[in-house]
């Protein structure tokens, strides 16, 4: 059976055709143009027998795709929720309802991949931080503004910060000596200290040394940054939707 997958973020909408044997097609899509009118002609050619989605971009994001999986292919949108426990992962929110499903899925998908403690991380608009101890405990995490975000704030909020980005893989961040590499030397910094404070809170929890999980559409910009052991996987967030959704 092939099953089209779909995460659906703020900017950006990944997808990927999976089939028995594993993941055989993937593309990404713009969420605006997915809430104005759909997805792609071509994912139609793919003919999948099921579609399941992860949605943080709101009601009309969920709404839209569910017209067009019903218009277009005839068939019933399973969308990805947070139910505690699921697959081992048990949900430290008062109201699991609350916390972001995709934070949920990339959590349950670390967790199969390895059952210790781990520090989860995706790197989109919005960077989250999961922290996930033994047993599969759900310990909490942190919301803090992505990299466009922040820069937005400064150009918005201030009179001299309206830098340009220039942010490269593997870039220096030693201070820098003009506002431009100031900036773009600080932005990567708050996400990495951000990531080293969070990894010291986990440890501070007990139990082995936690894995670090890098995921969203900057994960590969931090992982080349990051000095720490860590495992980028981009798809984290899709490979959990097989865990909720099965």
């Amino acid at each position: 059976m092939s099953t089209l997958e779909l995460d659906i973020g703020n900017t950006r909408t990944k997808w990927r055709l999976r089939e028995s044997s594993g993941a055989v097609l993937r593309g990404v899509a713009s969420t605006a143009e997915l809430k104005s009118g759909g997805l792609p002609s071509g994912l139609l050619q793919l003919c999948p027998q099921r579609v399941r989605a992860a949605n943080v971009a709101g009601p009309a994001a969920a709404a839209a795709l569910a017209g067009w999986v019903q218009s277009q292919l005839g068939l019933v949108l399973e969308l990805a929720r947070v139910d505690s426990p699921c697959a081992g992962v048990t949900c430290a929110y008062r109201d699991p309802r609350r916390l972001g499903v995709d934070r949920w899925l990339a959590l349950l998908a670390a967790h199969r991949r390895d059952p210790g403690p781990a520090l989860v991380v995706d790197c989109g608009s919005a960077v989250t931080i999961d922290l996930l101890g033994a047993g599969g405990r759900h310990l909490g995490g942190y919301i803090l503004p992505g990299l466009a975000a922040m820069r937005g704030a400064l150009y918005r909020d201030t009179d001299a910060v309206k830098v340009a980005e220039r942010l490269e893989p593997g870039m220096s961040l030693a201070p820098g000596r003009d506002t431009d590499s100031a900036v773009n030397r600080g932005l990567p910094m708050m996400v990495l200290g951000a990531i080293d404070r969070a990894l010291r809170e986990l440890v501070a929890s007990g139990g082995p040394e936690p894995g670090l999980w890098l995921t969203g559409g900057d994960g590969r910009f931090f992982s080349s940054l990051c000095d720490r052991p860590h495992q980028l996987v981009p798809e984290l967030v899709l490979d959990g939707l097989v865990l909720s959704n099965p």
